[in-house]
């Protein structure tokens, strides 16, 4: 929360901490809102339990530059954290704001209460939300209008928006989408402020982002739960084989996008005398079963193999996320005797 005061001036009375991280006495000479800085019209809100909002979610957008309020680049610095505040007044008042040089606050991102989201700074740049210097380096700012006359309860819409921006986020900037890294204000160290607040549902929030987070190395694993007996057959005998794994990281494994889970294996060659009949190779990897699998869910992989020539066949089994571009030793194999 940046803006706590009925004028909209925040935290930037005279030699209060400002939301730059720094003590001093604004200049309070306000510079208009730029003319293209003209909210788009407001739609229509469903309550917090909506069921009719699914991910893919794509929400409104759109560019609306301050020309004061914020720092060009960052110094070098990473970008490491998102941080989540509210605004407590409209979002027309917190526009109008973000553009008076004496309110000496800002934030990258602004969301409605339908799920508009305006961009107020680019990423690349900084912008005054925190109160704390370095954070201010280092982090995005995502403010959600909450309000006591124009949204007074944060939406649906808001939750979806929110989590699809820190997904693009993430894949932008490379920002771990986990509570060490994706906080409230009132998590900065130093802060005063209690924003996000006890009304904002976190493990809500964190699960809309699993369904939406780039898959990579450092977000998608799993771990071996069961798997269906060995299969012992006979050469030109077909037999079926289950196996089911655990999401054990923070990523949702969603049928039918890049966020697929698939087993393959590795290097397999077509010399394989059970290549046939549904064996997962690169190319034809077994498919997760379910639509989608949240972290600490399982899912099931199942394909088909073919006795040809007599032999004990042992295979490692590995995990396919986004055709390939991320892969997980499971340790763990399947065997099959073909008589």
């Amino acid at each position: 929360m940046l803006l706590t005061s009925a004028t909209g001036q925040g935290d930037g009375a005279p030699g209060a901490a400002d939301d730059r991280g720094a003590s001093i006495v604004p200049s309070f000479e306000p510079t208009s809102m730029p003319e293209s800085a003209v909210p788009a019209a407001r739609v229509a809100t469903t309550s917090r339990s909506a069921t009719t909002i699914r991910f893919p979610y794509v929400p409104q957008s759109e560019y609306l530059p301050t020309h004061t309020n914020y720092w060009e680049g960052r110094g070098g610095a990473a970008i490491d954290y998102i941080v989540i505040h509210y605004t407590d007044i409209s979002y027309a008042r917190t526009l109008r704001a973000f553009n008076i040089l004496a309110s000496d606050v800002s934030a990258h991102y602004v969301i409605r209460g339908d799920g508009h989201i305006a961009q107020i700074v680019h990423e690349a740049d900084t912008a005054w939300h925190s109160g704390n210097y370095w954070y201010n380096l280092h982090s995005i700012g995502i403010e959600l209008e909450l309000d006591r006359v124009t949204n007074p309860a944060f939406t649906a819409e808001q939750y979806y928006a929110v989590a699809a921006l820190a997904c693009a986020i993430s894949a932008r900037q490379g920002v771990l989408l986990d509570r060490a890294h994706v906080i409230g204000h009132n998590q900065v160290p130093g802060s005063t402020h209690t924003d996000p607040g006890p009304t904002w549902d976190w493990p809500h929030f964190m699960w809309l982002t699993s369904l939406c987070a780039p898959p990579t190395s450092a977000t998608v694993h799993a771990s071996f739960v069961s798997a269906t007996p060995y299969p012992d057959i006979s050469a030109n005998q077909g037999a079926l084989v289950s196996v089911v794994l655990r999401n054990t990281g923070s990523t949702a494994w969603r049928k039918g996008t890049a966020q697929e889970a698939r087993l393959g294996i590795p290097g397999n060659s077509p010399d394989l005398a059970f290549l046939g009949e549904g064996w997962p190779a690169p190319e034809r990897p077994a498919v997760q079963r379910e639509d989608i699998v949240p972290p600490g869910a399982t899912a099931t992989f199942s394909f088909k193999v073919k006795g040809a020539l007599p032999g004990t066949y042992v295979v490692p089994l590995r995990g396919v996320v986004d055709g390939g571009a991320w892969m997980d030793d499971l340790g763990m194999f399947t065997v099959v005797t073909v008589r």
